[in-house]
């Protein structure tokens, strides 16, 4: 280690077992230590040398701390400065190494473990799940260091990744009140530990709805993370598909939108073909010794085993049909079958073409409408096993899945499909998107509700909610077992003054959806005028949420009819009534707004909401 430097050690989040062997070594070297106080764990310190200067930092100001490192360092001598956890986590070091920098006093960080994965290390998680999140984010709600406007939690929280929250248990109850603003439902589980790896750790686990009073009576106000994050709820956790590393295929699947067809016999063969004739993007694999010498590209021969062929095939293609007996089928994928969420349909066809079975994905997969296509390109009988077919109910995960539905509460689709085939209560209330869906006849269980408090008063088995609002916690705690489907269909019009930047224009947005209880799931596009059309913090705000942006001409405002709150403004500089009520309407194609102007320091937002046609 090189003598007069100043060395900033991440100090680990209390256990003096979690130090770097790098970190050690320094702090017994060093001449002079400046610790955070009480923050670090004494027994941190037991590695220095006797005659070391050992300093609290507690109620030091900055300039004193470098002073003191200034004449360590003049004299030759090593300065441990040391931090709780990571440096590079909110530990004020950027404004010591200013003054280093400014000063010409050399230095190095040597990294530490973080209290986020000492918290992750109590609660015995892993932060990232496979397909429930890889994000971990690190953040905190802004106390006496502001936050960024595009920072704010409700704005991270929509992704549903992991959540890491510093510095904020203080403050627990506007953590919540975010979480709840961004679409999180009262069962959310959010764990709090407190002072991870030290000896008194304690950890607090609840729900929204509930974590407020636990960590109030547990009497925790600060030395703590929240940690909200999918890898918490123990259902989650049981079901999780497992990670590549240990799955019996070594590749992650990179599958193709084709459907690969599998024959075994010379019979199966010739069915093959006649099949590859009707679906399109299909590849033939048969037996070599069945085969002719010229084929076409998408005639592939095999000499290998069955199951190579049949496991390639799952791993690179959407749709298997494979004209064999099942029970091959099913022993040579076992090892390969995950979740009904990933794999891909698989239909086993006899040689002579009379039955296709849907084995597998029959819903999410797209297996039952093979297995129909199948049957009725060859004149044979499609084999269904899933109760909501037999019975010709809808199937709940496919709701709206082409005009872009968003699903929400995934995992309360089983429960939902379960109560509806057989037959307990289930509500529903749709304020949004097309109605095509509703089964004809309609089952006697499935009932639709005008209003949500009439449906959260039935208290039904299930409920199913299309709709474009957030949904109040109350009614998942009234009705637990409930999807939400959110149709795009509001329409964001929006007026900046010149130079507004993406951040503010966001901040705006996202407040007027969460003030009238609106969700953001639902939003399908933002509509201006063209005068503001290549505004660059609107372009960059819609580009950053994927939101298309519609542009009208003021002719096109002019004709449209009159807004509830003509802008003098916009009548004066534009010539135009207003801009973001009108572009709200027009492009939603009617005259009825869910959210009238609402002013902003640099913005105007207003919204309307597309209505479906009858159908």
């Amino acid at each position: 280690m090189t003598q007069a430097m100043v060395y900033f050690i991440g100090a680990g989040p209390g256990d003096p077992d979690l130090l770097t062997l790098k970190a050690r070594h320094v702090i017994s070297q060093a001449n002079v230590i400046l610790y955070t106080g009480s923050l670090v764990d004494a027994k941190v310190l037991m590695p220095a040398r006797a005659d070391a200067e050992i300093h609290s930092s507690q109620g030091m100001k900055l300039g004193e701390q470098i002073a003191l490192m200034r004449t360590a360092v003049n004299k030759g001598q090593m300065v441990a400065r040391l931090h709780t956890g990571d440096p590079s986590l909110y530990g004020a070091t950027a404004e010591q190494m200013y003054e280093l920098d400014r000063l010409g006093i050399p230095y190095q960080v040597i990294p530490g473990v973080s209290s986020a994965f000492a918290a992750a290390a109590a609660l015995k998680l892993e932060l990232t799940v496979p397909q429930g999140t890889q994000t971990v984010v690190l953040t905190r709600l802004a106390g006496h260091t502001p936050m960024p406007e595009a920072e704010a939690l409700r704005s991270l929280a929509v992704h549903r990744a992991s959540l890491v929250i510093f510095l904020s248990v203080g403050m627990i109850a506007r953590v919540v009140d975010e979480l709840y603003a961004a679409g999180y439902s009262g069962e959310t589980p959010v764990a709090v530990v407190y002072r991870a790896s030290w000896p008194d750790e304690l950890i607090v686990r609840g729900t929204l709805s509930d974590i407020v009073t636990r960590v109030q009576a547990a009497e925790i106000t600060h030395q703590a993370l929240i940690i909200v994050s999918p890898a918490l709820d123990r259902k989650t956790r049981q079901d999780t598909p497992r990670s590549h590393l240990y799955s019996a295929a070594l590749d992650a699947p990179q599958r193709r939108d084709t459907t690969a067809i599998v024959a075994l016999t010379r019979n199966g063969t010739v069915t093959g073909r006649r099949l590859q004739e009707v679906l399109s993007h299909s590849q033939l694999y048969a037996p070599a010794r069945f085969l002719g010498k010229d084929e076409p590209p998408d005639v592939l021969p095999y000499t290998v085993s069955v199951r190579q062929v049949l496991q390639a095939a799952f791993q690179e293609h959407q749709a298997l049909v494979c004209i064999m007996a099942s029970g091959i089928v099913v022993r040579e994928l076992a090892p390969l079958v995950r979740s009904k969420h990933s794999d891909p349909a698989v239909v086993v066809l006899d040689e002579q073409g009379q039955y296709a079975i849907s084995l597998l994905g029959g819903h999410k997969g797209g297996a039952n409408e093979l297995a129909r296509q199948v049957a009725s390109s060859l004149g044979g009988t499609a084999v269904l096993t899933t109760a909501s077919d037999v019975q010709g109910l809808p199937a709940m995960d496919l709701l709206g899945q082409e005009d872009g539905w968003v699903l929400r509460r995934q995992k309360s689709l089983t429960p939902l499909s379960a109560a509806l085939v057989n037959g307990a209560h289930v509500g529903v209330l749709q304020e949004a998107g097309s109605e095509s869906w509703w089964p004809q006849p309609c089952p006697a269980n499935l009932i639709r509700y005008p209003t949500l408090a009439n449906l959260q008063e039935a208290s039904p088995a299930a409920a199913l909610l299309i709709t474009h609002r957030q949904v109040p916690k109350e009614f998942l705690q009234t009705v637990p077992d409930t999807v939400i489907y959110h149709p795009p269909c509001l329409t964001i019009g929006v007026g900046c003054n010149r130079g507004a930047a993406a951040r503010e224009i966001l901040a705006a947005v996202d407040r007027t959806l969460a003030d009238a209880r609106l969700a953001p799931q639902s939003v399908c596009c933002v509509a201006t005028i063209r005068d503001k059309a290549n505004e660059p913090g609107l372009v960059e705000a819609c580009r950053s949420r994927g939101w298309p942006l519609h542009v009208f001409s003021r002719r096109q405002i002019q004709a449209a009819p009159e807004p509830p709150n003509p802008s003098t403004w916009a009548q004066r500089v534009l010539s135009v009534p207003g801009v973001a009520e009108p572009t709200a309407m027009l492009t939603a194609g009617n005259s009825h707004l869910v959210v009238e102007k609402r002013k902003f320091p640099n913005v105007t937002v207003a919204v309307a909401k597309k209505e479906e046609k009858a159908q």
